[in-house]
């Protein structure tokens, strides 16, 4: 995540709205419906406490949420996150991939992520990257492919609903 000057005086509600930036009219405000989608998204970020707040002084987490609704307050097609679960605090991150969820249904989303177990769950199809690309159509994936793919063996452990990636011993 790069760096924000916290002394940049925009609020967190600013923020999202600037992801409709190209749909306002110059020189005039939102429409009555364009800040009723922000407000629901900010309800939806779990972020109404700070709509009003200055971007500098929120955590890593909640920072990372406004982000997110930024980038989806324009219903985009697609949709690249590159570990959007980095700063995400745990007590958010069962709501953060349900979220992912309802926007997969009308945006693609491709997801960069080390935490394959976790997301194994939601995803319809995977693509690794260790040397060389692999891809495996579907999530339905056998420890033999795991261990070919990933050249180590790998073990896929669940526990409720938050499954968790598990190396076994090896020598690298």
């Amino acid at each position: 995540m790069n760096p924000i000057d916290k002394r940049f005086p925009i609020s967190v509600y600013e923020v999202i709205s600037s992801g409709l930036i190209r749909e306002k009219p110059r020189f005039r405000e939102f429409t009555a419906s364009q800040r009723e989608h922000i407000n629901e998204l900010i309800a939806k970020m779990g972020l109404e406490q700070f709509a009003g707040r200055a971007i500098g002084e929120l955590s890593g987490g909640q920072l990372q949420r406004v982000l997110l609704a930024r980038a989806i307050v324009s219903h985009p097609q697609l949709l690249i996150l590159d570990e959007p679960n980095t700063y995400v605090d745990k007590r958010f991150e069962s709501q953060f991939y349900e979220l992912l969820a309802e926007i997969n249904k009308d945006t693609s989303i491709i997801l960069v992520s080390h935490d394959v177990g976790t997301l194994l769950p939601m995803v319809k199809n995977v693509a690794c990257v260790n040397e060389t690309l692999h891809y495996h159509s579907g999530t339905d994936m056998s420890d033999e492919w795991l261990s070919k793919t990933y050249a180590c063996p790998i073990e896929i452990v669940g526990h409720g609903d938050l499954p968790h990636r598990v190396l076994k011993k090896h020598g690298h």
